[in-house]
C-alpha cells in the first residue's frame, strides 16, 4: 500500500509565482478577475481611474490576459522587415530587415489561437509571460497577432499543432510605456463603439448636405461628446485634436479645422453664400476626420506593439527603435 500523498508540481508553485508578479505589476487599483474553468483565458482586467483618488471609478474598460509563468524564458534577436499593408494582401517582405529587436519566444497550441480568432477583435487577449528570472512581464495583443501577423504571413496558419509567438521585449507591463499600451487595449470596445457612430453620422450629414445639415450636426455632437475617452487619449494625439474640434464646433459653432488646415481662411468673419458654404466646409471636415480614425485604427494602431516594422517603428521606445 502506498503512503505517500498528493504533490505539488513545480510548475503550480511556478504558475503561482507568475500570478502573483502579473498582479504586483498592474496597477493597484485594477481589478483582476480569474477565468475558471480556464478555456485560454486566465484573467480578466478591469481598468479604474488614478490610484490618486480615494474611491477611484470604473472606466468601463476591459481586457482579457492568457498567462504564461516561466523561470528560463526563451529571450533573442528577431529582425523585422518593411512589409505592405496586410488587410490588403498577403505579406510581402522586404529583403533586408530593417531593424532587429529583442523577443521573447513562446510556443502555442492552434487551438488557443483559434479560440483567440474566433472571439474577433472588439475585446483584446493579451498574452503575457511571467519572467521570474528577470521579475517582468511582457505582452502581446493575441487578436491583432493573429489578424495581422499569422493570417498574411502562412497559407492557413491552422495547418500546424502550434505556432510560435515572439513578444518583444519592449512590451514590458511595469513601464510607462507597457501602462500606457494596456490602457490603449482597454479602451479598444469603447472605441469601436464610437468610430461606427462617427461613420453613420458623417453619412447622414451627407444626405442633409443641401438642407438643415447644422440642426442635425448640433445633435450629433451633443451625443459624441458624452464620450469619456476624450481627455484619456494622450497616446494617441489625433483623437485629441478632433477632441478640441468638436467642443469649438459647440461653443462657437465652428470647430475651426479649416482655418487651422489652411491659415489664411478665417471663418469666423465670412459672410454671404460663399462663406455660408465654407462654414459648411469646416463642419464637415471635423466629422470627415472623425469618420477616418477607423481606417487609422485598422491600418497603423492595431500594429501598435507588435513585432512588426510598423508596429515597432510607431510605438516602441525610441531607445528600441
Amino acid at each position: 500500500m502506498s503512503d505517500r500523498a498528493k504533490r505539488r508540481a513545480p510548475q503550480h508553485l511556478i504558475d503561482e509565482r507568475g500570478i502573483a508578479l502579473l498582479k504586483r505589476l498592474l496597477p493597484e487599483n485594477w481589478v483582476v478577475r480569474e477565468y475558471r474553468p480556464d478555456y485560454g483565458l486566465d484573467f480578466a482586467v478591469e481598468v479604474f481611474e488614478d490610484a490618486s483618488d480615494q474611491y477611484p471609478q470604473t472606466l468601463g474598460e476591459h481586457f482579457f490576459i492568457q498567462l504564461k509563468s516561466t523561470e528560463s524564458p526563451k529571450v533573442g534577436k528577431l529582425n523585422l522587415h518593411r512589409r505592405g499593408n496586410v488587410e490588403k494582401g498577403r505579406e510581402q517582405l522586404d529583403d533586408e530587415p530593417s531593424m532587429s529587436i529583442d523577443v521573447y519566444s513562446l510556443s502555442l497550441e492552434i487551438s488557443e489561437l483559434v479560440t483567440v480568432e474566433r472571439m474577433g477583435v472588439g475585446l483584446p487577449v493579451l498574452l503575457v509571460i511571467a519572467d521570474l528570472s528577470r521579475d517582468k512581464c511582457v505582452f502581446v495583443c493575441l487578436n491583432d497577432y493573429v489578424d495581422k501577423i499569422l493570417i498574411p504571413r502562412f497559407e492557413d496558419y491552422r495547418d500546424a499543432n502550434s505556432r510560435t509567438i515572439h513578444l518583444p521585449a519592449s512590451n514590458d507591463i511595469s513601464t510607462t510605456v507597457g501602462q500606457v499600451a494596456l490602457r490603449w487595449y482597454a479602451k479598444r470596445s469603447k472605441l469601436f463603439s464610437a468610430f461606427q457612430r462617427f461613420t453613420y453620422q458623417y453619412s447622414e450629414l451627407n444626405w442633409e448636405k443641401g438642407g438643415d445639415w447644422r440642426s442635425l450636426a448640433e445633435h450629433f455632437a451633443q451625443k459624441i461628446v458624452r464620450y469619456d475617452f476624450w481627455d484619456d487619449v494622450e497616446m494617441c494625439p489625433i483623437i485629441g485634436h478632433y477632441r478640441d474640434g468638436l467642443r469649438r464646433f459647440i461653443e462657437t459653432g465652428q470647430p475651426g479645422l479649416l482655418e487651422r488646415s489652411i491659415p489664411l481662411v478665417d471663418v469666423k468673419t465670412f459672410e454671404g453664400e460663399l462663406d455660408d458654404h465654407l462654414r459648411q466646409v469646416d463642419v464637415f471636415l471635423l466629422w470627415q476626420g472623425l469618420s477616418v480614425l477607423p481606417k487609422n485604427y485598422e491600418d497603423v494602431w492595431r500594429e501598435w506593439f507588435l513585432p512588426t516594422d510598423l508596429g515597432q517603428a510607431m510605438s516602441a521606445p525610441p531607445e528600441e527603435r
